[in-house]
């Protein structure tokens, strides 16, 4: 009895750790993981980890490494550049002859300003069922509900969502030599960034995402200030603060307000831990 216990068991668990047959969080610390490939036009310009392409100690490049990074400590960016630039990044390959409702996802951040607004980039997903020759469109940027406006006219102060996405694979199942590319098309547009990429064998599609993910959308007014700094935001704050360029947090509260009017005028970072376990940074100018 014991004996046939433990072989439903251990074909329960070789069944179930088949079901993922890509799944990359960009948390090793070579880049890129191993199987996956990069190719950019600007040679100055190419996909890496957040903590690669903004490394400096600037309060700038923390900003910015705080704002690309999805989850954990590093996600897959590309940073924007003012001339043009074709960057691709493609997964290994993966089978799905036996599977039957195959699920792709991935969570993304994009600005909206400069990648949808002006649209001067594009950021596709796509599939290759011939090991990398040919590629179709699975999703594109401009046509994600996820990201919004936040409807003040500023383009620099616009939204950077983070999106889940989830697409169907079911048209590609039998196909033995299966591949997924990242690929950013922009002239002086914007960064962006991928994270917690997957391909269930077997999945099913969270109606949530379907439909619309919810964004975590954080707006920071007036910027510039001369003092009082409002929160808007769709999520529950658990504590703001307030950090100079050195790192080092100045003040910490709980409220959609903070003070920054005793401070010397500069610029400064205010992060904002939300109740669900996330959080955002935004730079902040004290005039």
């Amino acid at each position: 009895m014991k004996t046939k216990l433990l072989f439903i068991f251990l074909v329960s668990s070789i069944l179930g750790n088949a079901q993922t047959l890509l799944s990359e969080n960009f948390e090793g610390t070579t880049f890129p993981p191993a199987g996956w490939t990069k190719s950019n036009t600007n040679v100055s310009r190419a996909w890496d980890l957040t903590g690669n392409v903004f490394s400096g100690s600037s309060a700038s490049s923390i900003e910015l490494k705080t704002r690309f990074t999805i989850a954990g400590n590093n996600s897959a960016t590309i940073d924007w550049i003012s001339g043009a630039n074709t960057a691709n990044l493609v997964s290994p390959a993966f089978s799905l002859v036996g599977a039957t409702s195959p699920t792709f996802s991935f969570k993304v951040k994009v600005g909206w300003g400069y990648m949808i607004s002006l649209n001067q980039g594009n950021l596709l997903a796509q599939i290759s069922t011939d090991g990398g020759t040919n590629w179709t469109t699975l999703w594109n940027e401009d046509s994600e509900p996820g990201f919004t406006d936040d409807g003040d006219g500023n383009i620099d102060t616009d939204f950077y969502n983070t999106v889940t996405v989830q697409k169907s694979l079911a048209a590609y199942v039998g196909q033995a030599n299966v591949k997924i590319r990242f690929q950013y098309v922009a002239n002086d547009a914007d960064a962006v960034s991928i994270d917690d990429v997957q391909v269930i064998a077997n999945g099913t599609l969270g109606t949530s995402e379907v439909s619309k993910t919810k964004v975590d959308n954080l707006s920071v007014y007036p910027n510039p200030t001369k003092g009082i700094v409002s929160i808007k935001t769709d999520k529950k704050i658990k504590a703001t603060s307030v950090i100079d360029i050195s790192g080092k947090t100045i003040s910490t509260n709980n409220s959609e307000t903070t003070d920054i009017s005793s401070l010397p005028k500069g610029t400064y970072l205010l992060k904002v831990d939300f109740s669900d376990g996330t959080s955002k940074t935004e730079k902040v100018i004290k005039q």
